[in-house]
C-alpha cells in the first residue's frame, strides 16, 4: 500500500521540477531576464486560459524529442533528507531517427553512489520514470502529429507503470485540468475550474524571453492569502512566442501535504524554434516527497539537448 502511495506521490508531478533558494535559481532563470511591458490591448486572461487548454504545440515539441536526431546530456542527482548528495548519474547519448522509427545510443555513462540495485534496476522510482520517458530501449516508432490538445486516455488494460505515465502526460501537456486517479489532489489540479480559479491570480505580461524572444508571459500564481492546503499547483507560468503564439517555455510548481504523503516539486522546460519546429532544449526538475514509514526521495535532474538535425542530415 505504501509503495503504491509513493508512486502516486511522484506521479503527481514526477516528474513528474522546491521551495529553497536553489529551486528559485533553477526555475526562475527564464524570468529574471524578462523586461515587463504593457501587454497587447485586446488579449485577456480568458483568452490565455483557452489557449493553454487548447494548445498542441507543447505536446508536439516533446514528441519531437524522438522525431529529430540530436545529442543529449543528462544528470540525475540523489540526496538524503538533508539534501546531502548520496548518488548521481551522468549520461550522454545520441538520439537517432529516420522519420518512422527511432533509437538511442548511450555514448557515456558515469555513476557514483547508490543509483542502481544489484540486479541493474533503478533504485529510485523517479530515475526509473526518467528512463521510461526519455530513454526507450531498442527501436521504437516515432510520430510528431498532434490532432488536438492532450486528453487523459482510458487506463483499462494498461500496466501499473503505464498508468502512472499516462497521468504524468495529462498533467504535463494539459496543465490546469483534472487528472483522474490521483488521490486527494486530482481535482485540485483543475485550476481553471471556477471552484479552483478563485484561489489564483492570473496575469499577462508582454515581455522578452531570455532578452531576445518576444513573448506573452501568462502566470497563474496562488494568491498570498490562500492556504497551502487549498491548492496543489502554487505556480504555473507559460511563455507564448509572440511570433507564432506557440509555447516557448513553461515552469510548474507544486506543493501539498496530505494524510498519506507530502511533496514539493518544480520543473522548468525551455524550447527552441528551429527549421519550423519547437524542440526541447532544457528540462530541469527538483523534487522531494515523503511517505510515512518509507524512505522518501529528494532528486534533481537536468536534460540538455543540442545539435538537432533534420531527418536525413
Amino acid at each position: 500500500m505504501l509503495k503504491w502511495i509513493k508512486r502516486k506521490a511522484i506521479l503527481t508531478f514526477l516528474f513528474v521540477w522546491s521551495q529553497s533558494s536553489i529551486s528559485q535559481n533553477i526555475y526562475d532563470t527564464a524570468l529574471v531576464d524578462t523586461v515587463s511591458l504593457k501587454y497587447k490591448k485586446g488579449f485577456d486572461v480568458q483568452d490565455f486560459i483557452k489557449m493553454t487548454k487548447a494548445d498542441t504545440s507543447f505536446y508536439r515539441a516533446f514528441k519531437n524529442l524522438r522525431m529529430y536526431p540530436h545529442i543529449s546530456e543528462n544528470k540525475i542527482e540523489i540526496f538524503d533528507k538533508r539534501w546531502n548528495e548520496v548518488g548521481h548519474l551522468f549520461r550522454k547519448a545520441n538520439h537517432f531517427s529516420d522519420g518512422s522509427k527511432g533509437w538511442i545510443k548511450i555514448t557515456e555513462e558515469n555513476t557514483n553512489g547508490k543509483v542502481y540495485k544489484k540486479n541493474g534496476a533503478h533504485k529510485y522510482f523517479t530515475a526509473e520514470m526518467y528512463d521510461k520517458v526519455f530513454f526507450k530501449t531498442g527501436e521504437f516508432p516515432v510520430d510528431n502529429s498532434v490532432k488536438s490538445s492532450y486528453a487523459q486516455k482510458k487506463m483499462q488494460g494498461l500496466s501499473t507503470k503505464d498508468k502512472y505515465y499516462e497521468k504524468l502526460k495529462t498533467f504535463m501537456f494539459s496543465p490546469g485540468t483534472k487528472v483522474k486517479g490521483v488521490p486527494f489532489i486530482g481535482k485540485k489540479l483543475d485550476i481553471f475550474n471556477d471552484k479552483m480559479a478563485k484561489y489564483y491570480d492570473f496575469t499577462i505580461e508582454k515581455t522578452f524571453f531570455k532578452d531576445s524572444i518576444p513573448c506573452y508571459k501568462f502566470s497563474c500564481v496562488k494568491k498570498p492569502n490562500v492556504s497551502d492546503k487549498q491548492v496543489t499547483i502554487t505556480r504555473l507560468v507559460t511563455f507564448y512566442d509572440r511570433r507564432t503564439m506557440k509555447i516557448i517555455a513553461r515552469s510548474y510548481s507544486l506543493k501539498d501535504v496530505t494524510p498519506m504523503f507530502s511533496f514539493d516539486m518544480k520543473m522548468f522546460i525551455e524550447l527552441n524554434y528551429d527549421f519550423g519546429e519547437y524542440l526541447p532544449l532544457k528540462i530541469k526538475y527538483r523534487g522531494e516527497w515523503d511517505v510515512p514509514f518509507k524512505k522518501g526521495e529528494q532528486i534533481k535532474f537536468e536534460m540538455n539537448c543540442t545539435n538537432y538535425r533534420k531527418i536525413g542530415n
